[in-house]
């Protein structure tokens, strides 16, 4: 599988873990795209809500993602390590994205004991021991799979702005880089500069993310050409610099320049953009997806099926479907259709041509209208016992309800801790969940 390239620019403003995920919601293009992982932390704190929000500084556009949380909800390293393992478990994480999510949580481990002189086990976390942390670290490994990036792209960073000036923590006013990154940034050979910032703008959980992911720090080798980008915007105002940052997906040549656009590429009608469609679209929201299909009549039901596990559980397609057709010389065949985003087309085509044996692939691009979406936590109590399951509402372009619909792992699991049937609680909890959203 060859390699993609990317870029990540982080010389103005630094990087944190909100805003990597802004960036690749943004490169995705989904606002919804972390939902999933958001939604698997409610056990843990029914209060989190993730809101996705454009957002443009002197013409540069991007997403911005605000959070909220119980801030007396603090985890010791341990806890968050369980944390940490469940939620990659349930959103179905590759090997490749927990290997990086275990590397991320034991360099914030490694650099918090040496700043502060601490073993481990006696480690307080502060500000790293809420639940945003598992979301900025989970989260990457979530959308950078979801992107299509691990295992199929090559890291490069340009130098990595720190701030200046000191901040106020829980530790006090501390100097920055604060110790903890200070400490990555030396263990890891990372070259750094201040910036224009008089504050922190590099954080321990993004440099810890930095340091795992990036493959090479500077300049790549040759002229970088981006072909997409995503824009992520951080919470602090930094006046008149940006406080973003950009994960850019390219191709790399040594010599090559860009070559100048023709007469007949300047005169082409510019695509219509979602703003021009504002007035269409009313309050639903909008993406646009790639539907991928390839048709074939020579592969027997176990290679089909495992090429459901392959695109779905490691989370490469939203949906993928095989339908019964008769092709040509009148042979029974398949017509094998898969919804994913527009990221993931490449890598989705050599999954299908890798275990399908088929020479290739149609594609079109679809915008989609959506409900919104969100998941809220009903709290629960059956003789005595307290449950807290995670439901899923939507919700039409009035706001009105359209579904409300239970987690199905949830139910099953009060059902068999309670001995009542899934179809009798489903509607029980349906209805407490209306009682709350309405």
């Amino acid at each position: 599988m060859s390699k993609s390239n990317v870029l990540i620019d982080v010389a103005t403003a630094g990087a944190s873990g909100d805003m990597f995920l802004s960036a690749l919601i943004d490169l995705i293009g989904e606002d919804d795209s972390l939902l999933p992982m958001a939604a698997s932390l409610l056990i843990y704190d029914p209060t989190l809500r993730v809101k996705v929000q454009s957002k443009t500084h002197e013409g540069r556009t991007g997403k911005h993602l605000e959070v909220t949380l119980d801030r007396g909800i603090r985890l010791a390293p341990s806890s968050l390590r369980e944390v940490l393992s469940a939620i990659a478990e349930e959103c179905e994480l590759s090997k490749l994205a927990r290997d990086f999510c275990d590397k991320v949580l034991n360099e914030l481990f490694q650099a918090e004991s040496r700043a502060h002189n601490q073993p481990l086990n006696e480690l307080h976390l502060h500000e790293l021991g809420s639940v945003d942390t598992i979301l900025d670290i989970a989260g990457t490994a979530y959308l950078l799979e979801k992107a299509g990036l691990f295992g199929t792209a090559k890291f490069f960073c340009t130098k990595v702005a720190v701030g200046s000036g000191t901040i106020q923590t829980e530790h006090g006013n501390l100097e920055v880089p604060v110790p903890a990154v200070a400490e990555i940034l030396v263990a890891n050979d990372i070259p750094y500069v201040n910036g224009p910032a008089n504050t922190e703008v590099l954080t321990p959980t993004g440099a810890a993310i930095l340091a795992i992911l990036i493959d090479k720090f500077g300049d790549p080798p040759g002229e970088f050409f981006p072909m997409r980008q995503g824009v992520g915007f951080g919470s602090r105002d930094l006046g008149d610099t940006p406080n973003m940052m950009r994960i850019m997906i390219g191709d790399i040549s040594p010599t090559a320049k860009k070559p100048p656009k023709t007469a007949k590429e300047k005169s082409k009608k510019k695509k219509a953009t979602k703003q021009d469609r504002v007035e269409v679209l009313g309050n639903w929201s909008s993406d646009e997806v790639v539907v991928i299909e390839t048709t074939v009549d020579d592969v027997d039901g176990e290679i089909m099926g495992s090429l459901f596990d392959i695109l779905l559980s490691e989370g490469l397609a939203y949906d993928v479907v095989m339908i019964p057709a008769f092709g040509k010389k009148n042979r029974p065949c398949f017509i094998v259709k898969v919804i994913a985003a527009k990221a993931g087309l490449k890598g989705i085509a050599e999954v299908m041509m890798k275990h399908l044996g088929t020479l290739g692939i149609r594609y079109t691009t679809w915008e989609r209208l959506k409900a919104s979406r969100e998941t809220i936590v009903c709290k629960m109590t059956i003789d005595e016992q307290e449950f807290m399951v995670r439901v899923k509402v939507s919700r039409a372009a009035d706001g009105s309800i359209i579904t409300i619909k239970p987690e199905a792992d949830d139910v099953l699991t009060v059902s068999k801790a309670t001995g009542i049937s899934v179809r009798e609680l489903k509607p029980r909890i349906a209805m407490q969940a209306q009682a709350v959203t309405e």
